[in-house]
């Protein structure tokens, strides 16, 4: 599990990844990986829960009033010709601030013991994966434990992009079928994809990076 910190660069991310489906690959299991966005969670991180998890970590009396108050009493404002109108904003981090990623990482972090998946996260970037042998036990297993994902998603007032949201199969087989959903919406398989700025790609060929690289 990569998760964030410092020194700790997209690279690293790519090659945990990489290792695990090269070892999987090795010992002729097939490896579902998940390539999971989160909508504008920016934007709909809960400031109650926030501040709930922020205590649970360790934070606490002054650092945690002042972290409310910081949160606390925004407003949002529309303007149309010489009319405004004040929205109170209960939810998202203040964007452009210092604070505002950390205490967005902070938010998501625990979603890695959401399920039993293996989990990379790099900032909102969110890779899980999972293998073995039996192509329909596996599929039941995926589909279950994101059933558990969807679960800590709505119960952190998340929401799935699920057509931003990606699945490959490193397998030794030339064709399998395999299909998994979160909440009854499919999620698309691809043979290769952008991660973190790199192509994977299923048979863990480097191929399609150099073609992205040399145009």
């Amino acid at each position: 599990m990569i998760k964030n910190k410092k020194n700790v660069f997209t690279e690293l991310a790519i090659a945990a990844i990489y290792d695990d489906m090269i070892c999987n690959k090795d010992n002729k299991l097939i490896t579902c990986t998940l390539f999971l966005d989160l909508s504008k969670a920016f934007d709909c991180a809960d400031h109650k829960l926030l501040l709930e998890k922020l205590f649970y970590y360790g934070v606490k009396g002054t650092p945690l009033k002042l972290l409310a108050s910081y949160l606390d009493n925004r407003f949002q404002c529309t303007k149309i010709g010489d009319t405004k109108s004040f929205f109170n904003v209960t939810c998202g981090a203040p964007q452009g601030s210092v604070v505002g990623p950390l205490l967005i990482l902070i938010y998501i972090n625990d979603i890695v013991k959401a399920s039993n998946f293996n989990n990379v996260l790099y900032a909102d970037d969110i890779n899980l994966h999972i293998s073995g042998k039996n192509r329909e036990i596996l599929e039941k297993t995926v589909n279950h434990e994101l059933k558990k994902i969807d679960h800590w998603v709505r119960a952190n007032k998340l929401c799935i992009n699920q057509s931003k949201s990606n699945f490959m199969l490193m397998k030794n087989h030339k064709n399998i079928n395999f299909s998994m959903s979160i909440n009854h919406h499919p999620i698309s398989k691809q043979s290769s994809l952008k991660y973190l700025g790199v192509m994977l790609d299923d048979k863990l060929n480097c191929k399609p990076q150099i073609e992205k690289l040399v145009t």
